[in-house]
């Protein structure tokens, strides 16, 4: 059995306390100020494309190999995502990852496309295509897939997000030109979330509301990429206020943790330049190079409480995936936390019980 101490983070409260943890939290007691560390649930980054040169497209070795650099950064469950391909290369990427999770901390995957507008693709391969049932359950059949991102507007789109619902994966709009009434035919009638919320949709547009209007008008859920380029801290202000479980994602590709220049993005040059990155032909993001624990600290910055910080980096994820056992730090839950200093710096980071070991960051 082991045992941390510190001020402790869950929801809306915290307190001074000791936590007894194997794999899972035994037990929780609150004590007298005994340490100056900070404690807080494990990041949850429902969409996360790459790292360290290493791409979900590229398969099994490396969806591991980006899963880990997220979570020494504090990311204990991750979905990494694919990019909209043909179906023989989706199936390469993701086999032998159903039953082989070297990482740990990866629990299922999200398919960002093939099911998107070929006019919304932002840097996506202009390889999208009609709902296909068929192409699903031949991914289903090698890969856990927890959430999918699909435009709403495409024919074939009932039956298909019918579909999706059955197999209680979580419906995400995005790279979507659908309108607002389009969305919310499919919200009165099921749970749905969107993808990176401004970004590679249509807009709020006063006389021609788009996705992004009804995702603030009538939205639960949305993730939100808060690097400081892909939304502005209006915008993210607005969305919060907007949707009560909001939650925040990376986006990261593969080039995050490398050093700046040119390079390929499956068919596309980019451009990385500190933390931009953009096509090479034009001024499209590409993704971005942010961890979860960058994210904490962006909006730490701009002046959100911690609280309100852990629900859009934690439980708000884990809610609209029903994840019942990590998101917040609680008895009979999994031991994944995040210790922090005083100043925010992250100390230790454990997974289940075991503190991860430190490759990619010095301490």
């Amino acid at each position: 059995m082991n045992k941390i101490y510190g001020r402790i983070f869950n929801n809306k409260k915290s307190f001074f306390g000791s936590i007894s943890f194997s794999n899972k939290i035994h037990k929780i007691t609150k004590e007298k100020e005994n340490s100056e560390d900070i404690i807080i649930p494990g990041f949850i980054d429902p969409h996360c494309h790459g790292a360290i040169g290493a791409d979900t497209m590229q398969g099994y070795d490396a969806i591991n190999k980006m899963s880990l650099y997220h979570l020494e950064h504090g990311t204990t469950s991750i979905l990494p995502s694919t990019w909209t391909s043909t179906l023989n290369h989706t199936l390469n990427a993701l086999k032998n990852i159903k039953n082989k999770n070297r990482a740990g901390n990866i629990f299922g995957i999200h398919l960002e496309g093939p099911f998107i507008n070929p006019n919304k693709l932002g840097a996506q391969p202009a390889l999208s295509k009609e709902p296909s049932i068929e192409f699903l359950d031949k991914v289903l059949d090698i890969a856990d897939v927890k959430t999918m991102t699909v435009a709403p507007e495409l024919d074939g789109m009932d039956s298909f997000i019918e579909y999706i619902n059955s197999k209680k994966i979580g419906i995400q709009f995005g790279h979507s030109l659908a309108s607002s009434e389009c969305c919310k035919k499919y919200m009165d009638k099921y749970s749905i979330s969107f993808t990176h919320l401004y970004n590679a949709m249509s807009g709020n547009d006063h006389r021609n509301p788009g996705v992004l209007s009804a995702a603030l008008a009538y939205g639960k859920y949305a993730e939100i990429i808060c690097d400081k380029l892909h939304v502005s801290k209006e915008a993210i202000k607005i969305a919060q206020k907007s949707i009560n479980n909001l939650y925040a994602v990376t986006d990261s590709v593969s080039v995050n943790g490398l050093e700046d220049g040119e390079y390929k993005l499956f068919n596309n040059d980019i451009v990385k330049k500190g933390n931009n990155i953009t096509l090479k032909d034009n001024d499209t993001l590409a993704g971005s190079v942010v961890t979860m624990y960058d994210i904490f600290i962006n909006l730490i910055n701009l002046g959100y409480r911690i609280d309100e910080v852990i629900a859009m980096t934690s439980s708000n994820a884990a809610e609209f995936l029903n994840l019942n056992n990590v998101g917040q730090i609680k008895e009979n839950y999994f031991s994944n936390f995040i210790v922090l200093d005083e100043k925010y710096k992250i100390k230790d980071v454990y997974l289940k019980g075991e503190k991860v070991e430190k490759k990619f960051i010095s301490s």
